[in-house]
């Protein structure tokens, strides 16, 4: 009966997130993005920009010029700028590159999302939380879904392309690492934040446990690595996680009534990282954060949605914002601030 109810209600969240995703491949949502002809051209300064590591098949003379199709080959440089209603998208050579054109004095998250995104999906994401939390955004985009596909292939095909995307992303942390130890104007002063969400997370832990990152692994350059809601397996996480020396803190959340990972726990058979950590066989350099009080069955509650009548209460910002902006969050100061979100929800009747 319990799966019975979970398989349900991952349908009905199913529904949702396919109406969304039929409106963001729409013509009319497409229409908003102008992929530029040349990379001579030079963006107007603006506030309202990002920056996207793709590897997705590029189709210059399309409308729907980002595929959904991964390229293991080469990874893609793009520095997106809004005008008018309009993102105007600039293809670059290099990260750096396309980072040169980015505000001065912000943070910067690496973002990586979860199953179901389509590039214009993943602009809207990487667009909310750089303006919600004043942050410089560079969204690693893999094809995470198949317009074509139904919602069990699509499942699969997320975790395969998460997978294959994991050595580009390896190539990505490299550039950064790079970029930081030359002390390139776009990161000398900036916390740098690494963010997976969902099956995003996979493409983290194949990469440690598939690849050689010794090369990144000598010095931590990123200040906070923020596993979030991870659809990865919970059991012996800690194996993989515990290799993991290039970041100065690690943050897992997790909580134990997500819809989403309890769906995947159902298809998959196996408990997820981002319903719940047990308490044995945790991280020793970890910091473990326990959402269940404050997000109830959400998935994605570290930002706020339009289309999701769930809010963020303002100790929930407080604590996302330090994160996003590289600062240091300890066990005592996250357990104090989810005590106190967990009292704003209360009165709030969440």
């Amino acid at each position: 009966m319990k799966r019975l109810l979970t398989a349900l209600l991952l349908c009905l969240s199913s529904e949702a997130a396919m109406a969304q995703l039929t409106y963001n491949n729409s013509a009319e949502s497409w229409s908003k993005f102008v992929l530029q002809p040349s990379e001579d051209q030079i963006p107007r300064a603006s506030d309202t920009c990002l920056v996207f590591v793709s590897n997705r098949f590029i189709h210059p003379d399309s409308l729907r010029f980002v595929d959904e199709f991964v390229d293991t080959a080469r990874l893609k440089y793009f520095f997106l700028e809004k005008t008018q209603g309009r993102w105007q998208v600039f293809q670059h050579a290099t990260l750096s590159e396309a980072m040169e054109h980015m505000p001065p004095g912000r943070d910067i998250v690496v973002y990586a999302e979860g199953m179901g995104k389509i590039f214009t999906a993943n602009v809207q994401r990487a667009y909310l939380m750089s303006k919600q939390y004043g942050v410089n955004v560079v969204m690693f985009d893999y094809a995470s879904t198949n317009t074509t596909y139904k919602p069990s292939k699509n499942f699969k095909f997320a975790r395969a392309n998460a997978r294959l995307s994991s050595g580009q992303y390896l190539q990505l942390l490299k550039a950064l690492q790079e970029a930081r130890r030359n002390g390139e104007p776009w990161i000398a002063n900036a916390k740098l934040t690494t963010f997976n969400h969902s099956m995003g997370n996979i493409i983290l832990e194949q990469m440690v446990k598939l690849h050689d990152i010794s090369g990144i692994n000598s010095e931590p350059f990123i200040d906070n690595m923020v596993i979030n809601a991870a659809c990865v397996p919970q059991k012996n996480h800690e194996d993989w996680v515990e290799k993991i020396r290039f970041a100065k803190q690690i943050y897992v959340h997790y909580n134990r009534t997500d819809l989403q990972l309890k769906g995947a726990h159902v298809l998959m058979l196996r408990r997820q990282l981002g319903e719940k950590p047990g308490k044995r066989g945790r991280a020793d350099n970890v910091v473990y954060v326990n959402f269940h009080d404050v997000a109830g069955w959400q998935h994605s509650y570290f930002m706020n949605f339009p289309y999701n009548e769930y809010r963020l209460t303002p100790a929930m910002i407080s604590y996302f914002s330090k994160l996003f902006n590289g600062q240091g969050i300890s066990s005592q100061e996250v357990t104090s601030l989810l005590v106190s979100s967990g009292k704003e929800k209360d009165n709030a009747h969440f």
